[in-house]
């Protein structure tokens, strides 16, 4: 400290979600202009949460500079690693807030809420790091990624925070690098998508896929908040959206469906719409039946066939599969031997047997 100015020559610290941060700089130690500062800040490998859809890995330079005590401004850039927005699988049910309050509270917890919540304070925070105001630019070339409900997609852009801390803007738009849609195993491939924002923090997503089913070509548009997406089903020639997921799905009409797929059907469209549980119909129908595995299976002509497995023991894996075609039915046996040896026997319902030996490595 020297001639009322304080100067930081290394001040290094850990972000408790991760990171380091490093800052230098100096501070007038003048309480009357509010403590003047001009601090350079780095931060490495940081890790950002927003405890709901969005964690982010980041890191950047920064300066913050102006009077701490009243409006200090931070800016620079933020350049982001791996984000990843997750959709969530299943919407909240409506919560109304409590009002709760405690009787006969203890002099102390009194006297604490009183200096948590003074009551001069206003809603924009008062001194101190109320005035703390943004603008910062976020760079984020790739690997941003949306995750949920079927989606796995990878974006690309940047954006810019600005306005007061306690309530920021973004602006900006990510642009689609690659990306797919799952359904009931079947993938599609977007073809364009962007994941927009337009002050609010919470992404808006705009999404297309396209895929031929039959005679018609079919459009899936993901669009909305990524906090609630809509997921959209149109064709050409038009056609009502349960006729198109069911050509899309299974490749044949609604009126040519079995009650388990449309079963699947109805299941599927919950899921996208966030109403639909964790459990699914071949779950509860898998612990119902006591096995390990159940799955159904719809083959380019739009045959459908049934299989389920079961671990007799740690190392023996039996499955079971029939379909609707004679001769479809077949039953496979794999024996693990250890270090990555399996012995395998198959054999079919038309009298047709099969064995080997297989090696497996992960790498």
């Amino acid at each position: 400290m020297a001639n009322g100015i304080a100067t930081i020559n290394r001040l290094t610290g850990t972000l408790s979600t991760r990171g380091t941060l490093s800052a230098g700089g100096t501070v007038a130690i003048d309480a009357a202009r509010g403590f003047p500062a001009d601090l350079s800040i780095k931060l490495v490998d940081g890790r950002y949460t927003d405890g709901r859809i969005v964690t982010a890995n980041l890191g950047g330079d920064l300066t913050i500079k102006g009077p701490l005590a009243t409006a200090p401004a931070i800016a620079g850039t933020i350049n982001l690693g791996k984000v990843v927005v997750t959709v969530p699988e299943r919407l909240p049910t409506s919560l109304s807030t409590l009002n709760i309050k405690r009787k006969d509270a203890p002099a102390a917890v009194k006297a604490q809420d009183k200096a948590l919540r003074p009551s001069g304070a206003s809603s924009s925070g008062g001194s101190g790091s109320g005035g703390l105001t943004l603008d910062v630019t976020v760079n984020a070339p790739n690997q941003i990624f949306v995750m949920g409900r079927g989606l796995d997609a990878e974006l690309g852009g940047n954006l810019r925070l600005t306005g007061p801390a306690s309530a920021p803007q973004a602006v900006g738009k990510f642009t689609l690098q690659r990306g797919r849609l799952s359904i009931l195993g079947k993938r599609l491939t977007f073809t364009e998508g962007t994941l927009t924002f337009s002050g609010s923090l919470v992404p808006y997503l705009n999404m297309v896929a396209e895929s031929t089913a039959g005679d018609a070509t079919v459009n899936i548009t993901v669009s909305g908040e990524a906090t609630n997406p809509k997921f959209t089903f149109s064709s050409v020639p038009a056609l009502p959206e349960d006729e198109v997921l069911a050509r899309l799905i299974f490749g044949r009409s609604m009126s040519n469906l079995s009650p388990l797929q449309i079963a699947q059907l109805a299941e599927a469209a919950a899921q996208l719409s966030g109403v639909g549980g964790s459990t699914s119909l071949l779950e509860k129908l898998r612990g119902k039946l006591g096995v390990d595995d159940l799955d159904v299976t719809t083959d380019e002509q739009g045959g459908t066939a049934v299989s389920a497995g079961k671990y007799l023991n740690d190392r023996t894996y039996l499955n079971i599969q029939k379909g609707e075609k004679p001769g479809s039915g077949k039953a496979r046996i794999d024996f693990n031997v250890g270090k990555g040896v399996k012995l395998r026997g198959e054999a079919s319902d038309d009298g047709e047997a099969k064995g080997g030996i297989f090696y497996e490595k992960e790498y």
